[in-house]
């Protein structure tokens, strides 16, 4: 014996089976009422009377709660008679005459009507979706009903112009833009892609003739014949296409990650800076004035920026890698910050020897907890003479800390001999160390008392060790 709350329960999943052969009989057929209704639903009753009769109270309860009035449908009775009961309205069926009376059941008639509204629409402006449509409804129907009407816009503009190609924002439909598409890619995707044939692994929108804005590539020329061939410009941005055109044949071309540093950077004979742009490498590799050069890259030392170095030289296979080794690394322990985005699964093939050995040691941590060198760091002269600049003069050169040792109280001075001494390599460990001066002399005009105060404080103070975090094993 069925409750109200079990055949609620089985009105549901009869609704989920059987809505798209509903609808379809709709828009198809042209029939308001389908086939399958009236539809009888059994509730459960007894067919015995010794049932009834073991589970009288329960009976009883059943014939109550279906003699109550219903959200909609009907029930057909059949009057029994038990000898200790007597006569009663026994309830065989729950009955619906329309699809309506069992939405309202399910709890889904709202979204029936939104289906049933969405296919009209379909139906009137793009009829040979309609199977397509009937495969995504419900994402259809679930959509406000505007944006279901720039769906169904957009498809249909697809199906008229299949070969033309164009911007997102030369769609001429009103309120469809970049944004309306990354939210709804994906059903206009699935919603077109029987009836255009489209790949179904593909998610992207280029499948539908779209093209994307093109990749702009920045540029830093650091030679000033160079820059007389892009009107002076020292500092451009372009797209892929245009930048072949260029045909600028420099001697060096520095992909650099940082753009800072490429525009602080002094003028270089013969040279220009690219930015290197992470989702364009390859095609920006494939400019022919680019793989001709002779190609560097200057990164940040971390895992990011070799694997960046191994996408350069899948395409660039000369490429050199400039100060992304040990040496520079250990030298600069005071610039380390600590590498919270690297995360790869693989590590990198296209290096070389040194790198590979600097790249391990990074992962597995020798340095330190993801030590990282960023590039931004590094001090600008140092990067001008790595590349070799003839320039000598630095905007907003930096004051080296050795410079300061001068301005320090008298009793404290660096041992920078015995650094200068230390081996540095992979497992070796780089000191400073801070001795203390011998004692001042004593002014005449100062009491003995004050001066043997200033003598006991100097011998209590203990002369200080300070290491810098070295390359441990």
């Amino acid at each position: 014996m069925k409750n109200r709350s079990i055949i609620r329960s089985e009105i549901n999943s009869y609704y989920r089976a059987k809505v798209i052969s509903w609808l379809a009989s709709h828009v198809k057929d042209k029939r308001d009422v389908p086939e399958d209704f009236p539809t009888h639903l059994y509730l459960g009753a007894p067919t015995k009377d010794e049932e009834v009769l073991a589970n009288k109270e329960a009976f009883l309860s059943f014939c109550n709660e279906w003699n109550h009035p219903l959200p909609a449908g009907h029930i057909e009775f059949l009057d029994k008679t038990y000898d200790d009961i007597g006569t009663i309205k026994v309830p065989i069926h729950l009955v619906f005459d329309t699809p309506d009376e069992l939405a309202t059941w399910a709890g889904h008639l709202v979204e029936f009507h939104s289906a049933v509204h969405c296919l009209d629409l379909i139906a009137q402006e793009i009829p040979e979706l309609i199977d397509s449509a009937l495969n995504v409804i419900d994402a259809l129907a679930n959509l406000a009903w505007i944006d279901f009407e720039r769906v169904v816009a957009v498809a249909k503009w697809f199906c008229e112009h299949r070969e033309g190609e164009c911007l997102v924002r030369q769609i001429p439909i009103r309120g469809v833009d970049t944004r309306w598409f990354e939210v709804h890619c994906h059903l206009l995707l699935d919603f077109l892609r029987d009836y255009l044939e489209l790949n179904p692994y593909r998610k992207d929108l280029l499948q539908l003739g779209l093209v994307p804005p093109p990749a702009l590539v920045r540029m830093v020329v650091y030679d000033e014949e160079l820059r007389s061939r892009v009107g002076g410009l020292r500092l451009f941005a372009t797209s892929i296409d245009e930048l072949e055109t260029l045909n600028l044949r420099p001697d060096r071309v520095v992909f650099v990650d940082n753009l800072p540093t490429a525009v602080a950077l002094p003028d270089i004979k013969g040279t220009l800076a690219v930015i290197t742009p992470l989702n364009h490498i390859r095609n920006t590799c494939e400019i022919s004035w680019i793989a001709n050069s002779h190609c560097q890259y200057l990164g940040s030392i971390d895992m990011k920026s070799f694997a960046i170095l191994h996408n350069l030289r899948l395409y660039l296979p000369n490429i050199e890698s400039v100060l992304m080794d040990e040496q520079t690394l250990l030298s600069n322990q005071d610039l380390w910050t600590n590498d919270d985005v690297s995360s790869l699964d693989s590590s990198p093939v296209a290096l070389n020897q040194a790198e590979t050995h600097l790249y391990r040691c990074l992962v597995d941590g020798i340095y330190g907890h993801r030590v990282r060198l960023d590039l931004e760091r590094l001090p600008l002269a140092l990067i001008a003479t790595a590349l070799e600049t003839s320039s000598g003069s630095y905007i907003g050169q930096g004051i080296d800390p050795a410079d300061i040792v001068g301005a320090l109280p008298a009793n404290i001075m660096m041992a920078s001999d015995e650094i200068n001494e230390q081996p540095l390599n992979a497992f070796s460990s780089v000191h400073t160390t801070v001795t203390k001066a011998p004692a001042p002399t004593k002014p005449a005009n100062v009491d003995a008392n004050a001066a043997a105060k200033v003598n006991k404080v100097e011998e209590e103070q203990p002369v200080q060790q300070q290491a810098v975090a070295g390359a441990q094993g």
